[in-house]
C-alpha cells in the first residue's frame, strides 16, 4: 500500500491535528463515490494512528509503517463481505465485537476496516445495531472505520457517534502527478485520455489505463450523449442497444450517462467549481447544456437515475433501456 494521498488536504490536516494532540477518533465514517480512495484512506488513518513516531502521518519508516505498507500489519484488520458484498453477521461482523476485546499485537490501537457498508444491502442494518455497542463504548484500544458512497445508509445513532469524512475528487494536476508516478510505462497520450476520462477520480483514471472495463463504459456513455445531442431517437436507441444484455455495462454506463447530464445542470447555472465537474465527457456536458434549460437538465437527471434504479431493481434490461430511449428522445427534442 502506498503511504500517500492525494488531494483532500483538509480532511488529512484533521486527521494530523487530531493525532498531534492525543484526540484520535475512535469511529470514523469515510463517504464518497467510486473510485476515490475510501478504503485507502482507511489505511491511511489506520497508518497514522499506528506510525511510531506520531506525527499525524505515516513516516513510511517505522516497523508499523512497513507492516502497514505490505498489508501485514496485524493490528490492521479489513473485514470482508461475501462475493456479492453482503456482510455476512455470524462470519463477519459478530467476530469483530468479540475480537475487540483482545489487546493489540504490535501496537497502540486494533483498527477494523469495514469497506463498503453500502454495498451490504441485506444486511447493512443489521451489521450496525450489532457494531453500536462497541461504537458507543470502544475499548481504549479500539478504531472502527467504515467506508460507504453516503452516510445516508448509516443510522443516526451512528453518525452521532463518528467522525464522517467525505472524500472528494482530485486536481487535475494531482491525478496526472499519480499516474505519471505509478504508470512510467504509459504514453502522455494514455494518460491525457485517462484523466479527460477519471476527472479527478484516481480510482477510474487508474481503472481506464488498466483496460478493467472503464474505458468500453466510458466509450458507451459518450456514444450515448452524442446521440442524445443529435436529438435522432433511432441513434439514441441504438447507442443503448450496444449496452443491452450486458447489465453490469449498461448500468454504468447509465450512470457515467447521469454525470454528464449533472455536469450539464452545473454549466447551465453557471457552476465553475472544478471539483463538482466529474463527468467523463466534458465537451458533451458543456454541448448539452447549451441545448437544455436547468429545468430541463434537472429533469432529464431525474430520468437517468430511475432507469439506474430499475436496473438495481433487476428489472427487464431491455425494457428498462427501451423505456429510457423513449423518454431522453422526448427530453431533448
Amino acid at each position: 500500500m502506498e503511504l500517500t494521498f492525494y488531494g483532500n488536504k483538509e480532511q488529512l490536516e484533521l486527521i494530523r491535528r487530531m493525532i498531534q494532540k492525543g484526540r484520535e477518533q475512535r469511529s470514523i465514517i469515510i463517504c464518497g463515490e467510486k473510485g476515490l480512495g475510501k478504503k485507502h484512506l482507511a489505511r491511511y488513518i489506520a497508518a497514522s494512528y499506528l506510525c511510531e513516531k506520531h506525527e499525524g502521518k505515516p513516516c513510511g519508516e517505522c516497523k508499523s509503517c512497513k507492516m502497514a505498507a505490505h498489508g501485514t500489519h496485524p493490528d490492521i484488520i479489513t473485514v470482508e463481505s461475501n462475493a456479492n458484498g453482503n456482510y455476512i453477521i455470524d462470519e463477519s461482523i459478530r467476530p469483530i465485537v468479540a475480537d475487540s476485546a483482545v489487546l493489540p499485537n504490535e501496537s497502540r490501537y486494533k483498527v477494523y476496516i469495514i469497506p463498503d457498508l453500502d454495498r451490504s444491502v441485506n444486511t447493512a442494518i443489521a451489521a450496525q445495531n450489532i457494531l453500536l455497542k462497541l461504537i458507543e463504548e470502544p475499548p481504549e484500544h479500539v478504531v472502527v472505520i467504515m467506508t460507504a458512497r453516503s452516510k445516508e445508509i448509516f443510522l443516526q445513532t451512528i453518525i452521532s457517534r463518528t467522525l464522517c469524512l467525505a472524500v472528494t475528487s482530485t486536481s487535475e494536476q494531482e491525478s496526472s502527478e499519480y499516474l505519471h508516478a505509478n504508470f512510467p510505462d504509459k504514453s502522455e497520450e494514455d494518460i491525457t485520455a485517462a484523466l479527460a476520462a477519471g476527472r479527478g477520480n484516481i480510482g477510474r483514471c487508474t481503472e481506464y489505463l488498466e483496460g478493467a472495463g472503464f474505458a468500453e463504459s466510458v466509450a458507451a456513455a459518450r456514444a450515448l450523449c452524442d446521440a442524445a445531442l443529435t436529438a435522432d431517437g433511432y441513434k439514441i436507441l441504438r447507442a443503448l442497444h450496444a449496452v443491452d444484455s450486458k447489465k453490469q455495462l449498461a448500468r454504468e454506463c447509465v450512470e457515467l450517462f447521469g454525470e454528464i447530464v449533472r455536469d450539464a445542470c452545473f454549466c447551465r447555472v453557471g457552476e465553475t467549481d472544478e471539483k463538482l465537474s466529474v463527468s467523463c465527457y466534458a465537451q458533451g456536458a458543456l454541448r448539452l447544456s447549451s441545448m437544455l434549460s436547468a429545468a430541463e437538465c434537472t429533469k432529464l437527471y431525474d430520468t437517468v437515475c430511475n432507469c439506474a434504479a430499475r436496473i438495481d431493481a433487476n428489472c427487464n434490461l431491455a425494457l428498462t433501456l427501451n423505456s429510457f430511449s423513449a423518454k431522453l428522445s422526448r427530453a431533448v427534442k
